[in-house]
């Protein structure tokens, strides 16, 4: 047990009894050492959290007054002395004046009898410090202990730090190495306001910070509801994120000992973690690589074999391209998600493709776009014997949808079915840089043309092409005669360098009236 003012009054053998009580917390603050003292002023030999004996001759020398044991007292008080302990009978007896002065400044002040030697009551303290500290030497073993044990489980990250925020009582989380929130629990519910966005946002910004040095570091934040503590995790240049500690009292030694061998433990199982989710990669990719030269069966006796299943027939596949950094963060949410074969996923050329039962990819695919802020392709309906197909239909989905978001935006907008892109033809397949640059260089002349005279040859054609190069209805429909609308195709002939008695020559017209 600590020592405390509290726990030197309740030991019967020293016989202390109070004189001016001060306030409930500083009679039960724990103690760090006791010193004795005649001086006038003990502060430069003391430190806050001490207790001070004294036979009071200091007073004898200086002048009686009240404002003198004001002043001595007002000066233990500011430097943290937790109480006061008069030596009776030694000189003389407790002064009235030095009772009041303790009322007056909340100074725990006790009478210590003339056959009570001071030694007798340091000892007691000492006692108390080496049992206490034994009881925290000891608290963090078994502390280490469990938390060591907590290591052996399959979600080794998740179970230490759990561990270590029910033995600390503390707020405890990992910040990942994107500089987001990835686990996070307050077992003694000791730090509420940290449940806000707005609460952690300063420990995200430290916490990227650290980061961004590339080296093992930490770092203490003070916060109004507490203190912070950050540790980052991992080797130099390779770190995996940052343990965040934070609780209402700073951290004792026995606290940094457990911590110190967290810091190991959790950064040896992101580690390991990283490497068994690289395998796990390689072991998909490969499958998927094996269900795309057609080998089902062997696909499905492996998967049996991992303790899964193929997701039954018929399947669509989505398509995500992630950037580097986001592409853990989408493994990890699509391995939670991977309950009793209910989906398959892989990463092949830089795009994670995901096989799931047909009616579950729409929803899937928009909740991962919306959450990741991805765009995403889906494929029409396949078998597991089409992988081929289904992948390039939805890499295909993914391109035009990856066009119309500009590479990102809400799910309704960045999340495309096969099924559209085919309604849309052919041309909406085209390499659209090249193709609009070519198309407006074919057209060039003809624009200007209607350009400098007023005339609009490009509808003209566009006209007679819709009408399947036939003179009578596009000439109806344009309102001109018929010779009329001849000789502005052949303008459009001579004009573009390009004659249009051919299937060829027209499909390249119309497909660069489409892309310019």
């Amino acid at each position: 047990m600590q020592p405390s003012v509290r726990r030197l009054l309740d030991t019967p053998a020293l016989e202390l009894s109070l004189l001016a009580g001060g306030s409930p917390e500083r009679r039960t603050a724990p103690i760090s050492w006791i010193h004795s003292s005649d001086l006038a002023d003990p502060t430069p030999f003391l430190d806050a959290g001490h207790i001070v004996l004294t036979t009071g001759t200091q007073f004898d020398r200086a002048s009686t007054a009240q404002s003198a044991y004001d002043e001595y007292v007002e000066r233990l008080t500011s430097h943290g002395i937790l109480g006061i302990g008069f030596g009776t009978e030694v000189v003389r007896g407790t002064p009235f004046e030095l009772v009041t002065a303790c009322e007056r400044f909340g100074m725990p002040l006790f009478e210590v009898p003339y056959r009570v030697p001071f030694i007798a009551v340091i000892r007691e303290a000492a006692d108390l410090l080496a049992e206490a500290a034994h009881a925290r030497d000891t608290w963090a073993l078994n502390a280490q202990r469990a938390i060591s044990f907590a290591a052996l489980r399959p979600d080794a990250t998740a179970a230490i730090l759990k561990e270590l925020s029910r033995q600390l009582g503390r707020f405890v989380a990992l910040v990942d190495a994107r500089g987001e929130f990835s686990l996070a629990f307050d077992e003694a519910s000791s730090m509420p306001a940290l449940t806000t966005p707005h609460a952690r946002q300063p420990i995200l910004q430290e916490a990227e910070r650290l980061i961004g040095r590339g080296q093992r570091s930490s770092s203490t934040m003070s916060e109004k509801s507490g203190q912070v503590n950050l540790q980052t995790l991992g080797r130099r240049d390779a770190l995996r994120g940052v343990l965040v500690i934070a609780g209402l009292v700073p951290l004792d030694s026995a606290d940094q000992t457990v911590v110190t061998s967290v810091v190991a433990l959790a950064g040896l199982a992101l580690e390991q973690n990283r490497e068994l989710n690289r395998a796990r990669g390689l072991l998909r990719s490969g499958l998927l690589q094996t269900l795309l030269e057609g080998n089902v069966a062997l696909v499905r006796r492996i998967v049996q074999q991992m303790g899964g299943e193929l997701p039954a027939e018929p399947v669509r596949f989505v398509a995500f391209a992630p950037p580097a950094l986001a592409r853990d963060a989408l493994f990890s949410d699509l391995e939670a998600r991977d309950v009793a074969g209910n989906l398959f996923f892989a990463a092949s050329d830089g795009r994670i493709f995901v096989g799931v039962p047909s009616a579950d990819a729409l929803p899937l695919a928009e909740e991962l776009a919306r959450v990741s802020n991805l765009a995403a392709g889906i494929s029409e309906p396949v078998r597991w014997a089409e992988t081929a197909t289904g992948t390039r239909q939805a890499a295909q989905a993914l391109k035009r949808a990856v066009d119309a978001s500009g590479g990102a935006g809400d799910a309704a907008a960045s999340v495309l079915v096969f099924s559209d892109v085919a309604e849309r033809g052919l041309a909406a397949l085209l390499p659209r840089a090249d193709a609009v640059e070519i198309a407006r260089t074919l057209l060039k002349p003809v624009r200007d043309h209607d350009a400098e005279n007023g005339t609009d040859l490009t509808g003209d054609v566009k006209m007679w092409l819709e009408h399947h190069g036939q003179w009578d209805p596009a000439a109806r429909a344009l309102g001109i005669h018929r010779h009329t609308l001849k000789n502005r195709v052949a303008l459009v002939e001579k004009l573009s360098g390009r004659p249009l008695a051919t299937v060829e020559a027209r499909t390249n017209l119309w497909l660069a009236l489409q892309l310019a």
